[in-house]
């Protein structure tokens, strides 16, 4: 019979895994050639016959391997989540863009891409002491319920031609200079149309600005989660997000893996998983 037990992997590590009583593991200890055998095998693997270590490692195998979820901390996030984070393609990003959008110390935020109002919601949490979120998008997502509406405003408007055309004005009839602390990007995923986007929008950076492209790992649209869910989502855009970027910084990078670089005067950190999210930071120098 399998059942459950709460493990301790390390200082202040815990969480339930499933727990096979030690009776059946009773054969390993048994001091004779089967065992010598057995033993060598887990040796192999780096499992040390010892009640207190290798039984742990051997369960967390059987497991596979840690679990990683998501939880809300600041007071503005869980207030931007009343009813909880719904699983998503972006959901396991969101304490990252929040990190980001709050290390930029923002005065204006841009978002481009809004659909249900998940990142929408977080941007809303970090724009503290006066900041502004702008979001932009073809389909009108102005009716979202919303925190912090007094913070947002919203543009029903091609995001390229509102950038060519529109966005300086905005910026003057609202007060503000036509600088952006944080850029975010989540629309089509093609790559022609992201390439614009990067090349009409990243002149309004501020000197110490980023941008955050969403969708850099779309693979085949299948993708996975930190805490081993897999789920289906879009399609192969080709690489289109991240051979944008990719092109903008004059480099080329593996999407499927964590990295972390500086080039063309931008610290760049990608996260892989939930279709991948490519950080560009500007190093201020």
């Amino acid at each position: 019979m399998v059942g459950e037990r709460l493990l301790d992997i390390g200082p202040e590590v815990f969480y339930k895994e499933p727990c096979i009583p030690f009776c059946l593991l009773g054969f390993c200890m048994n001091s004779n050639h089967q065992n010598s055998n057995i033993k060598q095998r887990l040796d192999r693997v780096g499992l040390a016959l010892n009640p207190k270590g290798w039984v742990k490692e051997l369960l967390f195998r059987l497991a596979g391997g840690p679990r990683f979820h998501q939880c809300l901390q600041h007071p503005e996030m869980i207030a931007s989540f009343p009813g909880g984070v719904t699983t998503s393609d972006i959901s396991e990003h969101l304490n990252t863009l929040f990190f980001f959008a709050m290390d930029v110390k923002p005065r204006l935020i841009v978002e481009l891409g809004t659909r249900g109002g998940e990142s929408t919601r977080v941007f809303l949490a970090a724009a503290l002491s006066g900041a502004r979120v702008l979001s932009v998008d073809l389909d009108d997502c102005s009716g979202l319920e919303l925190p912090h509406r007094e913070r947002w405003n919203f543009v029903k408007a091609d995001d390229i031609e509102f950038g060519l055309h529109g966005f300086a004005k905005w910026c003057a009839a609202a007060s503000l200079k036509p600088e952006i602390d944080l850029l975010f990007i989540d629309t089509s995923h093609l790559y022609d149309h992201t390439k614009q986007e990067i090349q009409t929008w990243s002149p309004f950076l501020s000197s110490t600005g980023a941008m955050i492209f969403h969708d850099t790992n779309m693979g085949l649209g299948v993708y996975g989660r930190l805490d081993r869910s897999v789920d289906r989502y879009g399609w192969n855009n080709q690489r289109g997000v991240i051979r944008a970027v990719e092109e903008f910084l004059g480099t080329t990078y593996d999407e499927r893996r964590f990295f972390t670089d500086v080039a063309k005067g931008y610290l760049v950190a990608h996260y892989p998983h939930s279709s991948g999210l490519t950080v560009l930071k500007k190093t201020g120098g």
